[in-house]
């Protein structure tokens, strides 16, 4: 995934050290378990930059109310203004799929969608 947050940031966004899989190896190449609760809601997030691949679970008193398992995510950015905390994640060019964001704090909050100017895309009505 380019571009990808600093480690720092992660941490930073989720108010936590991830669980990795591999001990030792580096974050751009392992699997990366993040948790972090914000009121009645918990969120899981697990990052595979690697391979692409983002998993996003939003819990609410224990219930799960969002579960999104992404493949070709090209790129993570931490942003942080107007005092929201969110990860936006950006997918392969021509895929048609608009930068997902998650905000995290204050609240959680997502926000996602498709394109409609694809080249080539030309569905039948």
């Amino acid at each position: 995934m380019k571009p990808f947050p600093d480690q720092h940031e992660l941490i930073a966004l989720f108010e936590s050290e991830p669980v990795v899989k591999d001990v030792g190896v580096p974050w751009a190449y392992n699997h990366l378990t993040f948790t972090r609760t914000v009121g009645e809601n918990r969120i899981e997030c697990e990052i595979e930059p690697g391979y692409q691949e983002l998993r996003f679970l939003w819990f609410q008193r224990g219930v799960v109310v969002v579960d999104l398992d992404l493949s070709w995510v090209s790129g993570l950015i931490v942003e942080r203004e107007h005092g929201r905390e969110s990860l936006i994640a950006r997918f392969r060019e021509r895929s048609g799929l608009l930068p997902l964001r998650i905000q995290i704090s204050p609240s959680v909050y997502i926000s996602w969608g498709t394109r409609t100017d694809i080249v080539g895309d030309h569905a039948a009505a």
